[in-house]
């Protein structure tokens, strides 16, 4: 636990001066607004003000803190001595993950047990679960916002360049706030099984914080260019689903893997390296027999592609299954509609590779969105206005009511996208072939 990265961190976190400075202000703060309880009747309780600064001190700065650990990396051009040292992995995981926030953890620790104190004399329960909730809460926070600065380091998005990923895991974290606040007597309901509301919210925490550890140690994997086989990404998709379908008693399971899987493909494919050399070492491992290689070379997007297609299937098979939430009413549901998105999403993916395999790739996350946006939004809504109701349906197959025609137009979408996808290829590897 106590490991290079660990050290140097906290010797970057503290001094004398902090050390006495955390303590002596939040002491002064607590005197001041417990003399103000006491004295004024609108004060704060004290258990409230602590639980207020720990989520000021903990759950914003030390995210913020957490981002800087990478990034600020980065902008001192520290990176590359940091990636070619004989730390592994998880050491640097584990180093940046509590070593970067122990300042903000100490300021933490002191303002829990604050609450844990006045919350025992004011004679309040679930003062145990309330208080490691908030520590899941807080290392979820920063673990969330390591991996995504990693995964997305190499891009060219410039909110992770400025440190805008930090807030933009807090705007999250408030936004899912509120199905978790309820009453202390409230059961929870999951998977047919009724939990108290303060165990349940605690292991939630728990669950949520282990998978964001999990994913900022795999991260930090591929960013010190250590090659692995694409396994953790779909599990986390699974993962993720079954949590969130016991909250109907596992009613729409495939429905809500489906989505999830759609939704982590498409987060992959916008913010992974794409380019045709990519594509070509993997090309050459297949040809050679190397499969091995092949995965070890593979982005994680594809995995969860196929993993769309895995629900997309089961959902055909199970045609009982409906989705989980309300389609509009001119939205014709039907078995084959599973199978229709999948497909749309193989469109979409092939449409990102056509434009990331041209001489000009950098732009393609834009570019791709641009054409998707006309060919889903702009030109059927043209059609319709026009009265070409057929080829409305051409473009966006998903409005119409046949489960066989929308299953045949969204088909040949794919095969449509994937002949230029293999024109695109052809073009591109025989100018390299021809160049070398």
């Amino acid at each position: 636990m106590i490991n290079p990265e660990f050290k140097r961190n906290l010797w970057l976190q503290f001094s004398l001066h902090r050390l006495v400075a955390m303590p002596a202000i939040l002491g002064l703060v607590f005197f001041t607004l417990s003399y103000a309880a006491a004295n004024l009747p609108d004060g704060l309780a004290l258990d409230s003000v602590a639980l207020i600064l720990f989520g000021g001190i903990v759950c914003l700065w030390g995210t913020r803190n957490a981002s800087s650990s990478v990034i600020d990396e980065i902008r001192d051009k520290t990176w590359d001595q940091q990636r070619m040292s004989a730390l592994d992995p998880w050491t640097m995981t584990w180093g940046k993950l509590f070593g970067a926030t122990a300042f903000n953890w100490y300021g933490g620790l002191i303002c829990l047990a604050v609450f844990a104190v006045t919350a025992i004399a004011g004679g309040r329960s679930m003062t145990l679960s309330a208080g490691l909730t908030l520590l899941a809460l807080g290392i979820l926070m920063h673990a969330a916002t390591i991996a995504l600065n990693l995964h997305l380091m190499r891009s060219d998005i410039r909110a992770v360049q400025r440190g805008g990923i930090a807030w933009a895991v807090v705007v999250i974290a408030v936004m899912f706030a509120p199905p978790f606040r309820s009453h202390t007597d409230t059961v929870i309901q999951w998977w047919g099984t009724g939990f108290a509301y303060a165990s349940f919210l605690l292991g939630s925490m728990v669950f949520l914080a282990t998978l964001a550890v999990f994913a900022a140690w795999r991260s930090m994997n591929s960013a010190l260019q250590i090659s692995t086989i694409p396994w953790a990404w779909p599990l986390g998709c699974c993962l993720l689903a079954a949590y969130l379908a016991g909250f109907a008693d596992g009613t729409g399971l495939l429905w809500i893997g489906l989505l999830l899987a759609m939704a982590m493909t498409y987060a992959a494919l916008f913010t992974e390296e794409n380019d045709i050399a990519l594509w070509q070492r993997i090309v050459a491992r297949i040809e050679a027999g190397n499969w091995q290689g092949f995965l070890r070379n593979l982005p994680i997007w594809p995995s969860t592609l196929a993993l769309s297609f895995c629900f997309a299937l089961l959902l055909l098979v199970n045609n009982g299954q409906i989705p989980p939430i309300e389609l509009p009413p001119r939205f014709a549901y039907s078995p084959s509609l599973a199978v229709t998105l999948a497909l749309m999403l193989l469109r979409d993916c092939c449409v990102y590779l056509f434009f990331a395999f041209s001489r000009k790739g950098k732009r393609a996350g834009a570019t791709t969105i641009l054409y998707l946006a006309v060919i889903n939004g702009l030109l059927p809504f043209m059609a319709r206005v026009l009265g070409l109701n057929g080829l409305a349906i051409f473009f966006m197959p998903l409005h119409f009511g046949s489960a066989w025609t929308m299953l045949g137009i969204a088909l040949l979408h794919a095969v449509l996208a994937l002949g230029l996808l293999n024109w695109r290829w052809r073009q591109r590897a025989l100018k390299d072939d021809t160049a070398s």
